[in-house]
């Protein structure tokens, strides 16, 4: 027949397994998810290098050719410094080249503002009686 001795023993063991195997499970979990995050940080400073050393070795390939003199060189600054300053804004095939997104609309930002699952509108009864 079980006591209360050996039904607040049972109790005990079990509060204590538990709590044990949820400190093992959140540390592995802890564990996976650093090691996921670090290892996504080596990649987006991977792409990061790759991005950099592209875009020298374009600068490079285009700029230090045999048949490219200085005042080739100063009108492609010239050409970087306008663009930089935004001297052709106005120009309308400087801003598609610009690579901007589309324009956002009003409702566009609410549904990213809202979540995954959330409602568009929120839920409202219907009115009425409905037991008559």
């Amino acid at each position: 027949m079980n006591t209360i001795r050996s039904v607040g023993y049972g109790w005990g063991v079990l509060v204590v397994a538990g709590a044990g195997s949820y400190y093992f499970a959140k540390r592995s979990i802890n564990a996976d998810r650093e090691e996921r995050a670090m290892a996504e940080e080596k990649r987006r400073q991977q792409r990061e290098r790759m991005r950099i050393q592209e875009m020298v070795s374009r600068g490079a390939s285009a700029g230090t050719g045999a048949g490219t003199t200085t005042a080739a060189h100063s009108a492609k600054r010239k050409e970087h410094a306008a663009i930089a300053t935004g001297a052709d804004s106005m120009d309308p095939s400087r801003q598609a080249e610009d690579g901007d997104p589309a324009p956002v609309t009003h409702e566009q930002t609410q549904m990213a503002s809202r979540g995954k699952y959330e409602a568009a509108e929120p839920y409202r009864a219907p009115r009425g009686d409905r037991f008559s």
